[in-house]
């Protein structure tokens, strides 16, 4: 059983996380979808604006 606990853990699959996702309805999922795709903007934004900021110092 140890062998089985150790393959699943190598696959890298969060099964709390899809768990999570399972319960979820599907409005609830695309919502959650929606704020990631939010964030990642957000912060691939404030990067840009970083670098161009460094940019503009030196």
């Amino acid at each position: 059983m140890a062998k089985e606990t150790k393959s699943a853990n190598q696959s890298g699959v969060d099964k709390g996380l899809v768990a999570m996702f399972i319960r979820m309805s599907p409005e609830e999922r695309l919502r959650a979808n929606d704020n990631a795709f939010r964030t990642i903007l957000e912060l691939r934004d404030a990067y840009r604006q970083r670098k161009t900021n460094e940019r503009k110092s030196k």
